[in-house]
């Protein structure tokens, strides 16, 4: 997968985790989003959004078990 490729479809991705001006928390996951999304791309392009996004989680669980995330849903059904 071409760098400008990966970089649209993780910028389109991400959008389903909203900034949320304030929320620290909110806005690491999304930067780990970003980090994770672009690792397991470079891995394997096949990889689903939901297993980056559920490696993301489980590391910022393991600091805030408390956590709550805002995000689509529907985007990421099987987290």
């Amino acid at each position: 997968m071409k760098r400008e490729e990966m970089e649209q479809k993780v910028a389109n991705e991400i959008k389903h985790i909203p900034h949320i001006k304030g929320n620290l928390e909110q806005n690491l996951f999304r930067s780990g989003y970003n980090m994770m999304r672009r690792h397991d791309f470079a891995q394997n392009p096949a990889i689903p959004p939901s297993l980056s996004f559920g490696k993301v989680l489980e590391e910022v669980r393991r600091t805030n078990p408390s956590f709550l995330l805002i995000y689509k849903r529907d985007f990421f059904p099987d987290v």
